[in-house]
């Protein structure tokens, strides 16, 4: 039995490399995330791939501390294991790149147990996406860049402001106090949210903090000003 863990890169379909496009096209059994809301991965696949001809199985992934899901682990790789039996391949897709901040990683070691060999596609993220549309390189030469998230940026200010590049996801909630470290520290900003999809939206070096409905897909890009 094997299992492909399929980055699909951060929402255009264009985006998607060309290997997972093959793999996606070719197995007939795709597990897909939720939230416990409409799964976003496989609304930007369903008019790129035929889907009438796949069995598709959806996987809910709760938004909680993932250490306390152990069990909830255990039986989502029990469910994937049941129609693997059957199927023998299998896909499970998730957006951008698998090694940032996906959950489906949380299953490798419930999987690998079952016996399921596992092979990971990666994708396009959408920190990489939003450096393309900005034309502005996220390192040059011997710069420092750092990969994290809102909160761990406002609870440690000296240990970050050491870098020349910040790139934080998951910043929807700490947008005024991101704005205003950039500010206190010299940084060029810019904001994308939903970059690469319909209702995407680039701000370069805001005035004030944006009104717009920004979400879990907002991430922020701190660039040390020259």
């Amino acid at each position: 039995m094997k299992l492909y863990f399929v980055g699909i890169g951060p929402g255009e379909p264009q985006l998607i490399t060309y290997k997972a496009y093959n793999i996606l096209s070719s197995v007939k059994l795709l597990f897909y995330p939720t939230g416990g809301k409409n799964s976003l991965a496989l609304k930007i696949i369903e008019n790129f791939f035929n889907l009438n001809d796949k069995q598709l199985i959806e996987l809910y992934f709760p938004m909680k501390k993932s250490e306390t899901l152990k069990e909830h682990w255990e039986a989502l790789s029990d469910r994937i294991f049941t129609f693997l039996q059957e199927s023998k391949l299998g896909a499970l897709i998730t957006l951008g790149d698998p090694a940032f901040y996906s959950t489906s990683y949380y299953l490798k070691d419930f999987l690998l147990k079952r016996g399921i060999v596992l092979e990971v596609i990666p994708g396009i993220s959408s920190f990489s996406a939003t450096s393309a549309k900005l034309l502005s390189p996220l390192t040059l030469g011997e710069e420092e860049a750092v990969i994290t998230i809102g909160e761990k940026v406002i609870k440690n200010e000296e240990l970050y402001r050491k870098f020349d590049s910040i790139v934080v996801l998951k910043c929807h909630k700490f947008i005024a106090p991101l704005l205003a470290f950039a500010q206190n520290n010299n940084y060029e900003v810019y904001i994308g949210h939903r970059v690469s999809m319909p209702e995407e939206a680039l701000l370069e070096n805001p005035q004030e903090i944006p009104q717009e409905n920004w979400d879990y897909f907002t991430l922020m890009i701190l660039r040390r000003k020259k």
